[in-house]
């Protein structure tokens, strides 16, 4: 897939999953971490933002020339996505995060890869 395409669909989805976890970070709450605690809904607002950042940077980077910036926006988003899934699968065997989260680290494992390919076979761009 080109390169602005991807940061489009990926940037797109963060951006709405962020919104989704800010304006419902209750309900957010409840669906993913199996016994809220009192800060869990500061984490979850939290990481809302974190989530709606990404978005937003790829977003605006997807017509971007290739070069630092665009490999620093791939490299980072690639590191957010097998830093939270890695947290993720531990929290999920230790009981914190409900099984539902398993979707949620599918979805990222399958854009790690488009980001791996990005950066390996996609180097120029925009083919």
């Amino acid at each position: 897939m080109p390169r602005p395409r991807f940061l489009l669909l990926v940037g797109a989805f963060h951006v709405l999953f962020g919104a989704f976890f800010f304006l419902f970070s209750g309900f957010a709450v409840h669906l993913f971490i199996q016994t809220p605690g009192e800060a869990a809904l500061v984490i979850v607002k939290g990481l809302s933002g974190i989530c709606f950042a990404f978005g937003l940077m790829n977003l605006m980077a997807r017509n971007s020339t290739e070069g630092p910036a665009v490999s620093a926006v791939l490299m980072g988003t690639l590191f957010y996505l097998l830093f939270t899934t890695g947290c993720d699968v531990y929290w999920i065997r230790s009981g914190v995060l409900t099984p539902l989260t398993w979707a949620s680290i599918a979805l990222r494992v399958v854009f790690a890869g488009g980001y791996v390919y990005q950066l390996v076979v996609q180097k120029g761009g925009t083919r």
